[in-house]
């Protein structure tokens, strides 16, 4: 499907809110490796809600959203 005429099924994510969620587990991964931060749920909560202009527990729950469409168990 040409991604001009695409649209967003109730399964599919949104190109931006995949890219806001790949970027929160991303800062928190690095933060992790190069920093030494410990990786928690608090800490992914706010990437996240920073990322996706969302309060963090709605944030967490549109990362867990995503992360069970990829087939990764729920993070709730």
């Amino acid at each position: 499907m040409h991604p001009a005429t695409a649209t967003a099924t109730a399964t599919e994510v949104p190109d931006a809110q995949r890219d806001a969620v790949t970027t929160a587990a991303l800062v928190v991964i690095r933060r992790a490796l190069v920093e030494g931060v410990p990786v928690t749920r608090e800490r992914l909560a706010q990437e996240a809600s920073v990322a996706l202009e969302a309060p963090p527990e709605a944030a967490l729950a549109e990362v867990d959203a995503v992360a069970q469409r990829l087939g990764v168990s729920g993070l709730r």
